[in-house]
């Protein structure tokens, strides 16, 4: 009995250590630090787009994938996926880059309202989790922010 109480006591403490350090561990910050139109179809847009991914913690963060929507003025504009492994040091940033591509038929409004505003910046909002190797669950991030599109061709 007693021995199966102290397996039970020091499974407790180690659960409990991990939770305490996952629970001081920040999410990265990721924001669009560019974006570029790849190639257009009579069907659809591939577009490159890099993130940049900021580690506000003070250990080393290995980003095993990201997983995001980006809306743009308020709207979906497309879903992506990384799935190469980025080191972000302590208290560093490291650059993501990655395609989305965009369907003409259901963005095609979307892109005419862009086309005309052409010399203001775009609202995006840049939501997803971000798989860290060593950690459990995913991490939620949510950014705001302002970028420009590129002229179409």
């Amino acid at each position: 009995m007693k021995k199966v109480l102290s397996l039970w006591l020091i499974t407790a403490t180690i659960v409990l250590a991990g939770c305490q350090r996952l629970g001081s561990l920040e999410a990265p910050e990721v924001s669009v630090s560019g974006i570029a139109l790849n190639s257009i179809s009579l069907f659809e847009q591939e577009w490159g787009l890099t993130l940049r991914a900021r580690n506000p913690n003070d250990r080393e963060l290995t980003l095993k994938s990201l997983d995001y929507e980006i809306f743009i003025n308020g709207e979906k504009f497309a879903r992506g996926l990384t799935g190469d492994s980025v080191t972000l040091p302590a208290m560093g940033d490291a650059q993501v880059t990655t395609t989305i591509t965009t369907s003409l038929l259901s963005s095609l409004k979307q892109l005419q309202k862009i086309q005309q505003q052409q010399d203001k910046p775009l609202q995006y909002r840049l939501v997803g989790k971000a798989r860290v190797a060593g950690v459990p669950l995913p991490l939620s991030f949510d950014k705001e922010g302002e970028m420009k599109l590129p002229a179409m061709p």
